[in-house]
């Protein structure tokens, strides 16, 4: 008997998000180049520099947060490389969850540099969300499923301090319905900026943000996320591209995801500061 087709989807990594601590999320995806977190941390660093003042302390709140990786990049002067060398370390390896907690919190307060900056976490996954807050990655974190019901009375009053809601992989686990329960208890001007994998539809969410007075920009170009895990995820991706009616050459045909980058806030401040003058000089990684 022939074996049956291999089903088509994107890779389920599934696991690694589950684990008590960080080892096997940057083990499994080191090995496929997963650079989005740099991105989104290169991006949302120049757009909380646009409304940097001495009196305020920026708050974001990063969905679908995992480990905290996004936070560690913003925080620290690491990048990605240096994160995936620190947890491939021999002795890192072979440390209990316990000590290499104490081990990450003083790696991480060792290498930061942003003190100004608040990070809150959200994430079904609770042992990520606890370590990240445990390490000091995270200032606050929250575990809750926002596809089937309202933030928490502690979630909703902190997204009034809120600045800004980012996501740089989590569109495709969480919607629209995710993102228009956050904007309702959010305060008047709060924007999000979001990383999209061109697999997936932005459409609902910025129709669902548009109804809270929020406009919609996408950026020029597209950011690499990750290479493909098989030839049958990239199968799958480059058929969901096409079906968006978007030209996978240059991108999913070459053999890794990308994103589209979304910033959606009051037409106002488009108006003073549009997005393409914002990330003008953004490096491509």
């Amino acid at each position: 008997m022939s074996s049956p087709e291999p089903i088509l989807q994107k890779a389920d990594f599934g696991d690694i998000y589950v684990q008590p601590d960080p080892r096997a999320y940057f083990a499994t995806l080191s090995g496929y180049d997963y650079q989005i977190p740099q991105e989104g941390a290169e991006v949302f660093r120049r757009l909380l520099a646009a409304c940097a003042s001495p009196d305020h302390v920026p708050t974001i709140l990063d969905v679908c947060c995992s480990y905290g990786i996004v936070s560690t990049l913003l925080k620290t002067g690491l990048d990605m490389s240096d994160v995936y060398a620190h947890y491939a370390r021999p002795e890192v390896v072979a440390m209990t969850t316990e000590d290499l907690q104490r081990a990450d919190a003083a790696f991480l307060e060792a290498h930061r540099r942003q003190q100004d900056l608040r990070v809150i976490g959200l994430d079904i996954a609770e042992s990520a969300v606890d370590y990240a807050v445990a390490t000091g990655s995270l200032d606050v974190g929250f575990v809750e499923d926002l596809e089937r019901e309202d933030p928490s009375p502690g979630l909703a009053e902190v997204m009034a301090e809120v600045d800004l809601i980012t996501t740089t992989g989590g569109i495709g686990y969480v919607t629209e319905r995710t993102f228009q329960r956050l904007v309702d208890v959010a305060g008047p001007s709060t924007q999000v900026a979001a990383f999209c994998l061109r697999t997936y539809d932005y459409g609902p969410i910025a129709h669902a943000l548009a109804a809270k007075g929020l406009v919609t920009e996408t950026f020029t170009r597209t950011f690499r996320q990750r290479r493909f895990v098989d030839a049958h995820e990239q199968s799958w991706a480059v058929d969901r591209v096409r079906s968006l009616g978007l030209d996978p050459a240059g991108k999913e045909a070459d053999g890794c995801y990308h994103a589209d980058f979304f910033l959606s806030r009051p037409a106002e401040e488009i108006a003073a500061r549009p997005l393409a003058t914002l990330l003008a000089t953004l490096p491509e990684l």
